[in-house]
């Protein structure tokens, strides 16, 4: 079980430092729309990581009862690795240049009209729609779903999961909630920094998570 849930927090932190959904609830809480639209879209997350950990370790599961072994898991995880590896090095060489800022999606400048249903979509949509965060997600499913484990173990791996990779989310939205506009100027640099830095730091990101899951590919395959 332990070590089920340290091969599942890598995962974790892969979606926890994913720079964009910071960066769309960081704007959500100094919208209009201010902590119940940063509320909103960290229920959509959570919902959403739920949904996707469960689905993909059921599926696992099958696949490993059908094999009768954990191998087509292991083998899952590999692909996932890689494809991972492979995106780390398409986004560090498409990153920006010196100080040139990175360019956001358009749906950023609508933020500041969105009202607690929009927040909610919005994180549904940058849950479910993201290839990368259905990679970090599938990879936790995978290894969930591939450890033989009981319907218990399974719910506390996956919450944990789930509750890790949402962490960087349901911070600000606690700071805000808790500290109020004094921590608006906090947010606004820290959103800033990652809108200027959000290609390294997923590039980043993503070649470490993807190197882990090749190794525990590899390891399962041993």
């Amino acid at each position: 079980m332990a070590e089920v849930i340290g091969d599942v927090v890598p995962f974790a932190v892969g979606v926890a430092l994913s720079p964009l959904p910071i960066i769309a609830v960081l704007l959500l809480l100094l919208a209009p729309v201010g902590a119940r639209g940063g509320a909103a879209f960290l229920a959509a997350r959570v919902l959403a990581f739920g949904a996707l950990v469960a689905a993909f370790a059921w599926a696992a599961d099958l696949v490993d009862d059908a094999a009768g072994s954990s191998t087509p898991a292991a083998v899952l995880r590999l692909l996932v690795g890689v494809g991972l590896v492979v995106g780390a090095v398409v986004k560090w060489h498409r990153r920006p240049r010196r100080d040139a800022e990175s360019k956001l999606p358009g749906w950023m400048r609508a933020i500041d009209g969105m009202g607690a249903g929009g927040a909610f979509r919005l994180g549904l949509v940058l849950t479910v729609a993201n290839p990368k965060e259905l990679a970090f997600a599938a990879g936790a499913g995978f290894t969930v779903g591939g450890a033989f484990l009981g319907a218990g173990e399974v719910l506390v791996a996956g919450a944990v999961f789930v509750v890790l990779a949402c962490a960087s989310v349901g911070i600000p939205v606690v700071a805000v909630l808790v500290g109020g506009e004094r921590m608006s100027p906090v947010l606004a640099e820290l959103g800033d920094w990652l809108r200027r830095n959000n290609g390294i730091v997923m590039a980043l990101v993503l070649l470490v998570v993807g190197a882990m899951l090749v190794g525990s590919g590899l390891s399962g395959l041993g």
